[in-house]
């Protein structure tokens, strides 16, 4: 029996609707914090979501003002998903203000060597995107 093998190159290519989460990713895409409240419990999540996770009450869409502090930071050498290119890039978790929760998002113009406990603000994003989900980029908050 012959052990020839084929290479194949397979490409896909569709168009991926966004569904409920389209305003949040919109939001992003212009530097603004698209979140939600549970009418039930009162909490407040950052990304917005359909239901509470705690209660499963239904929950409202309101913004928030963006901002937040780095609670955590792991910096890399990446290539984001969808995308061509290796980079440095800071991931962080950053604590809300206005959210009982903390978002996950990538850091960026951020000089200093450890951003934890740093005060920053969403930003639209600076060029291509791999997926809309990458849109989540905080800057850091210029001091008067």
């Amino acid at each position: 029996m012959n052990a020839a093998t084929t290479p194949l190159e397979l490409f896909l290519r569709y168009d991926h609707g966004s569904g409920a989460l389209g305003g949040y990713f919109d939001a992003l895409a212009e530097g603004r914090a698209r979140a939600s409240r549970c009418a039930t419990c009162g909490r407040t999540w950052f990304p917005p979501h359909p239901r509470c996770p705690d209660d499963g009450g239904d929950c409202v869409e309101l913004d928030l003002a963006g901002d937040g502090i780095v609670v955590s930071e792991t910096r890399t050498r990446t290539r984001l998903p969808f995308t061509e290119v290796d980079a440095d890039v800071t991931f962080v978790l950053v604590e809300m203000t206005d959210a009982d929760n903390a978002a996950f998002g990538r850091l960026e113009g951020f000089a200093g060597d450890d951003a934890t406990g740093a005060a920053v603000r969403l930003a639209p994003p600076a060029g291509p995107l791999g997926h809309p989900a990458q849109a989540l980029v905080f800057c850091p908050v210029e001091e008067a």
